[in-house]
């Protein structure tokens, strides 16, 4: 598989964007970026200078520092309420690499794994690379999944299904019966389920439930989930890139731990002690209840654009469809930074489709949802936010 047929990140393309503006010395509204604008805790910083200077740079285990996965149990099994043994936690240079890990256990090349319709790009990425195959699960107008449609879009080569709640980009949670509904699905058809719950600490709003919780309901040989963590988005430490896995039983785990010296050679040794730190103080509700003041603000601002959107539960974003406007989100997306300097994601990135031509060659398209939508983050900080939501709305309005 060349690395040439790999579909570039829409979200990247607006980075990048925006960034030449920036430079130029325009005043750019980032609302494109899942980074919240907080100041990372102090105790994690020090942690980490205090880690140097004691000499901790050297190779870890490949599984992750005893104290950090020490760590890891406790929060998870107090946040949970279950019992993960310790050689169940896995440590990952952030969850992206956790998520290509799980990916390349899961499903051997050739075969196929089901996503949501509307997804993180990196999925695609992933496999692509991976050389799997791609279906996805469709989703109704309020991006919930299509539970009666789901037994069309398993074929006999899936081996397994991603659930991603809070999502991103659409911000949606998955209500316990849908969850419990998508696990029966995969317990009926023997898939595996990798679960991205990177958003998990910042629900607004409805009950979540995580498929590892129902996952411990079950006898360890029937176990079938992989849950992913980052610390990224609950520490606002997005680039210190350190996230970890909970295996299911004893194999995954040892499998997982075995995948990360040829994907990582170590995990950074000076940021798990920095990690560490992190855990030792259960502070992620005061983030939180920052960023719900911003989802209440971004959804009351854009309320008044006239559109039709579904209101996130969770997560940094909201998905929009923009297509009275008479716009593709690309055409939009580009014309909103050029005219109105707001950077925003279209949504083709978040749905792309795979096909191969006569000659066999991989090709990608966007889904017709996600083509006509784009990905408002209200992450960025409370007086931009502000005046580029209003930016937006205005440039809906005169476009529409």
């Amino acid at each position: 598989m060349r690395a040439s047929v790999m579909p570039r990140s829409s979200i990247r393309r607006l980075f990048t964007s925006a960034m030449t503006l920036k430079r130029e010395g325009v005043k750019v509204y980032g609302l494109h970026i899942g980074d919240p604008d907080f100041r990372m805790p102090q105790r994690i910083a020090d942690a980490l200078t205090d880690a140097i200077e004691a000499g901790h740079t050297h190779y870890s285990p490949m599984a992750g520092i005893p104290a950090l996965r020490e760590a890891i149990q406790a929060h998870r099994n107090t946040r949970m309420d279950i019992d993960i043994p310790l050689n169940r936690v896995i440590v990952s240079q952030g969850a992206t690499q956790a998520l290509n890990s799980s990916l390349q256990l899961c499903v051997d090349s050739g075969n196929r794994v089901l996503f949501p319709m509307i997804y993180f790009p990196n999925y695609i990425q992933q496999s692509t690379l991976a050389g799997i195959e791609v279906d996805v699960y469709e989703l109704d107008e309020s991006f919930q999944p299509l539970l009666v449609r789901l037994e069309q879009q398993v074929t006999s080569k899936t081996r397994a299904m991603l659930i991603n709640t809070p999502s991103n980009p659409t911000g949606v949670l998955f209500p316990p019966g849908t969850v419990r509904a998508l696990y029966d699905f995969a317990r009926r058809h023997n898939l595996w389920i990798i679960s991205d719950e990177a958003y998990s600490d910042y629900v607004y709003r409805g009950e979540y439930l995580s498929p590892l919780s129902i996952d411990w309901e079950f006898p360890e040989e029937e176990r079938r989930v992989i849950a992913i963590y980052s610390f990224s988005k609950s520490y606002a430490a997005t680039g210190l890139r350190m996230g970890y896995m909970v295996a299911p039983n004893d194999e995954t785990a040892f499998r997982l731990e075995l995948m990360n010296e040829p994907l990582t050679g170590s995990l950074t040794t000076p940021l798990q002690w920095a990690m560490v730190q992190a855990l030792a103080e259960d502070d992620t509700a005061v983030r939180r209840n920052a960023l719900l003041e911003r989802w209440q603000l971004a959804g009351e601002l854009l309320a008044e654009c006239g559109l039709r959107f579904a209101k996130p539960d969770g997560g940094l974003f909201y998905f929009i469809d923009i297509s009275p406007t008479g716009m593709d989100g690309d055409t939009f997306a580009d014309r909103l930074l050029a005219e109105e300097h707001v950077a925003v994601v279209p949504g083709s990135g978040f749905g792309l489709v795979g096909s191969r031509g006569e000659d066999g060659n991989l090709s990608f398209t966007p889904n017709e949802l996600a083509a006509r939508c784009v990905r408002v983050s209200f992450a960025a900080p409370l007086a931009d936010l502000e005046e580029g939501v209003k930016r937006l709305v205005g440039f809906i309005r005169r476009k529409s």
